[in-house]
Parts: C-alpha cells; structure tokens; sequence
C-alpha cells in the first residue's frame, strides 16, 4: 500500500511528496442536492497538479435509505456521482478502475422499519452497481458503526442479495472497533473486497460510545494488528490517512502507518 491523505491546509501541497503522501482523496457534495458543490474535473486535475498527486478515490456522503427505505433522490444523486467519477479515469493511480467511497450518512432509527432499511439499501445498491459495472467504477461501501453499514457481517449480507462485482468495501478500523465485530477477524473477512482503507483513531466514553475521533495515534485502535492484518489479507492500493489537526498528527501518523507496514 501507498500513503495517501483527505487533502486539507495544514502541509503545503507542494510537500506532500517529499513526505511520503502519493495520493489524495477528495469529495463530492453531499445529500441528494449536492451537485453544485462537486469539483469539475478541472478542479480535481488542478488539486493533484499541485501535490504531484494521483487521486485515491472520490467520496460520497448521502444516505440512499430512510425509515421506510430507499430514497430515489439521494440513489439518483449516487448515480450521478458514478458517472463523475468514471469521467475522471486515468486520474486513480495504482487503483485498478475509478473508486466511489459512499460513505452513508447515518442510520434512519426514527421510527424505522428495519426490513424495510435493508431492502432498500439492496434496492439502491443494485441500481447503483448497476450503472458501475457500465461505467467500469467500483463503489466501496464505508462501514461505520452509526451508519446503514455497521459491521462485516453486514456489508457479507448485502454482498449476498446484490450480487455485483463493483460492490466493494473502503475499510475504516477506527469506524467499528472495538465495539463491533473484532479487528482482525474483520480484516480476514473484508479483505478479499477492500479496495482502499483509511487512517485514523477514536477515543471511546464510559458508556461504550465514541467519544471523539481523532488522528491516527491519538485512541484505542490497535495500529500494530491493523496494519498486520491489512498486508497479510488485503490489496489496496492506498491507505489514506485522515483527522490529522496538525502537521505534527499527520507526521506521526505517517510514522505509525509505516511501522505498520514493516
């Protein structure tokens, strides 16, 4: 894996070379009216340009499911946003095809039907796989334990009933251990699906719950057996590092993430 990073302010770009970063990752608007927030392609080539970067993937905040199911306009928005990232082909460096993070914005509890949450989420999954596998854009499913997506064995089900070959994972550590389904177990299990993974860390409360999430070095996640377990069950092209609040974060999670990798 190569390092890669969310593109902020805090290290120059013209330095992100110099210290190891190959790749950014960028984004799309969100929710279903975010179109006019989306970089044209000029924009991205503008971004890399200045890093001498290749692009890790684009991502995507929207929900495509609420409480009684699939949401049209937010899986139109999706699709939308699978076609922008098709256009931007040739820009995804080491990556095989043109990657589309979804990132789901949350789990619609209120007065949920939960049947009805799943089906939708194949229902939206279908369509939106669909239009990859025309568009040769893999779509990788974020999990997060407060999203739609909350687990391995969860993303395994959805895999199951929609049945598509661009349906991928972006594997996040800090987004469900060590509360959800244990690290490297995880890891094993999403390993054959997971096309990019990502960097950071979480501080929990008494309760259980997340705290904050923080940069890489600054929780509980186990970086030792993270990185083990991705080198050993994973191809990804890139490991993009995220969270980071200062030059001195991103720095030492770069030396973390390295270690890892030995």
């Amino acid at each position: 894996m190569k390092l890669g990073l969310m593109r902020g302010d805090t290290v120059p770009a013209s330095e992100l070379r110099e210290l190891g970063f190959e790749a950014v990752q960028m984004f799309f608007g969100g929710g279903a009216d975010g179109d006019g927030e989306d970089p044209s392609p000029e924009a991205v080539d503008e971004t890399l340009a200045a890093g001498n970067t290749v692009l890790a993937a684009m991502t995507l905040h929207v929900d495509l499911v609420g409480p009684k199911g699939r949401i049209d306009a937010d899986v139109d928005r999706a699709a939308r946003c699978v076609h922008k990232t098709a256009a931007l082909a040739g820009r995804f460096g080491d990556n095989p095809r043109p990657i589309l993070v979804w990132h789901p914005s949350g789990y619609p509890d209120e007065g949920g039907d939960d049947r009805a949450i799943f089906a939708g989420l194949v229902s939206s999954l279908k369509t939106l796989c669909g239009e990859a596998e025309t568009a040769g854009v893999d779509i990788a499913v974020e999990l997060t334990r407060a999203g739609s997506v909350g687990s391995a064995e969860t993303f395994l089900r959805l895999q199951d009933h929609v049945g598509s070959p661009a349906l991928k994972v972006c594997l996040d550590a800090a987004n469900f251990c060590p509360d959800r389904t244990p690290l490297e177990r995880t890891v094993r299990m999403l390993g054959p699906d997971t096309i990019i993974a990502h960097g950071k860390d979480a501080c929990f409360a008494d309760n259980g719950e997340v705290a904050d999430y923080g940069p890489t070095g600054s929780g509980r996640l186990d970086y030792a057996t993270y990185m083990r377990a991705l080198g050993q069950y994973c191809s990804a092209a890139y490991f993009v590092l995220e969270y980071y609040r200062s030059r001195e974060d991103l720095l030492k999670a770069r030396d973390i993430v390295l270690a890892g990798m030995k």
